[in-house]
């Protein structure tokens, strides 16, 4: 309606606090998930330097290789090709262990995503809780705007990047989640809808991601 003076209560405010804290955690996962697959090669005595300074990250994909942080923004990689290297990296690594480094181990399930469960990173226990608060919060609402539960669902579960598109874009986008309510939407996403448009996400971000590791790492 023309002149609809905007609506800004409390809950209002705390509603977008809540909505950017939890985005802000998501994207930084995103993030930090993303750049350690953009790696240099590294040696196993570089690998004992680095837990020797401390405060290291060190990450296993899985059993034949490891990644470890030598900067905010740099990883390095190292593939363990005998049994051999296997035994003297878990010694290494339990020998470094909390609190000079913080190692994360992929757990190889397909559900939740990756990207969020398996940050590498102190502290990485903030992305999963924020997602499952996401989806808590998506699963509570009556009516999402721009799909349904089941859409929404679909989103979140294949590639996990349905969690941030939601503090995004619901109950209406977080750029204008001061004005007053929006109409609304003239369609939704269903089940099935929402379960393409997530695996095309999660494809596209995918590839995207494995183009510029091949193209920086």
């Amino acid at each position: 309606m023309e002149g609809r003076p905007a609506v800004r209560t409390p809950w209002r405010v705390v509603g977008l606090v809540v909505r950017v804290v939890l985005l802000s955690i998501l994207l930084w996962g995103g993030l930090v998930s993303a750049l350690s697959t953009f790696t240099r090669e590294g040696t196993m005595e570089e690998l004992r330097a680095a837990l020797g300074d401390g405060d290291t990250v060190v990450y296993l994909p899985h059993p034949r290789e490891v990644r470890w942080s030598d900067g905010p923004f740099g990883w390095r990689r190292l593939p363990l090709d005998d049994s051999r290297s296997v035994r003297e990296i878990d010694r290494l690594l339990d020998a470094a262990g909390p609190p000079g480094a913080t190692v994360v181990r992929a757990d190889h399930d397909s559900w939740p995503p990756d990207w969020f469960e398996d940050v590498p990173a102190r502290h990485a226990w903030l992305v999963p809780l924020a997602w499952f608060g996401t989806l808590l919060a998506m699963l509570a609402r009556s009516r999402p705007r721009y799909a349904n539960r089941w859409g929404w669902f679909w989103m979140f579960s294949v590639g996990g990047i349905g969690a941030p598109l939601y503090l995004l874009l619901e109950p209406q986008p977080i750029w204008a989640a001061m004005d007053g309510p929006m109409p609304p939407a003239r369609s939704r996403l269903d089940g099935g809808s929402g379960c393409l448009v997530a695996i095309l996400l999660a494809f596209v971000s995918g590839l995207g991601i494995a183009g510029l590791s091949g193209l920086f790492g």
